[in-house]
This record gives C-alpha cells, structure tokens and sequence, in this order.
C-alpha cells in the first residue's frame, strides 16, 4: 500500500489532536491544538506517523523506541 505525504501529515494531525484531547481531560492544559503547535512537535507526530507506514508490523514498544531516537 502507498501512502502519500499529505495522508502522513493528516493521520499526524489526528493523533496530535486526539492526545491534545486525551491530556486535557486529565488536566493537562499544554497541548497546542496542531495548528500553533511548535513545528518540532508536529515533525516529531509526522515522523511517528511515517515510521508506523514503513514498518507496519512495528510493535508499541518499537514506536516508543523510535519516538526515544527522535527526541535524543
């Protein structure tokens, strides 16, 4: 399956949003809404996004790795 850049961006955007939603609801209120997110926030959701695509049968524990790697 293919996947386009502009699909990555917005599977990025969902996610960002649904964790912005998810922390409020527990009171935390530092999330952006995904529009005046810092742009390394939003690189660092793409670039989860695109590893999950190129490696599909990725295990939480490898996403969690891989979200480690970008921030080091």
């Amino acid at each position: 399956m293919s996947i386009t850049e502009e699909a990555i961006v917005r599977i990025a955007r969902h996610a960002h949003e649904a964790n912005r939603i998810y922390c409020s609801s527990i009171g935390d209120y530092t999330q952006k809404d995904w529009k005046d997110a810092p742009q390394w926030q939003k690189d660092s959701a793409i670039a989860g996004v695109r590893m999950l695509v190129e490696n599909p049968l990725a295990t939480p524990a490898d996403s969690h790795a891989s979200w480690m790697a970008h921030k080091e």
